[in-house]
């Protein structure tokens, strides 16, 4: 099996892996098929999909949208099979994402995490995003998201 995930734009007929993905990655707090159809199908989202061999083993979607007065990518979701991680799937994943941003002409990207989720907040800070603002009970009652924001064009 390569160790390097192909990328590819993610297509409408890739709806139930993604959503299989999100559950597995999120359980309770997955987003419903109907948003993910969404990613797929809004042309102001750019949705990628990591493949190794034939399978998906993950995905990114982001929405190209206005931020602090400049055209910004918000990443709504990146998602790697836990069996992959730790294997440079998510990282093909954001640098194919901020790429395709790039092109499209977006300067900024920005996310939001959960503030106690470390590793997440370790990948993002490992690829040169900056934690900008807590956002208080974010996720829920108690539970503070982080954004991090990345400029990625000049």
């Amino acid at each position: 099996m390569p160790h390097q995930p192909t990328i590819r734009r993610a297509k409408i007929s890739d709806l139930k892996s993604l959503y299989e993905i999100e559950v597995e990655c999120f359980s309770g707090e997955a987003f419903p098929p109907s948003l993910i159809r969404r990613f797929l199908e809004d042309s102001r989202f750019i949705t990628l999909v990591a493949v190794l061999g034939d399978k998906i083993v993950g995905f990114i979607a982001a929405l190209i949208e206005g931020f602090v007065e400049e055209k910004a990518g918000h990443v709504y979701s990146i998602d790697v099979k836990p069996s992959y991680r730790r294997m440079g799937v998510g990282s093909s994943l954001l640098k194919s994402l901020e790429e395709n941003l790039r092109e499209a002409g977006v300067k900024i990207c920005y996310l939001e995490t959960c503030r106690d989720n470390l590793a997440a907040v370790s990948f993002y800070l490992k690829n040169g995003y900056r934690a900008c603002k807590i956002l208080k009970n974010y996720y829920g009652a108690g539970r503070d998201g982080v954004r991090f924001v990345k400029r990625i064009g000049d």
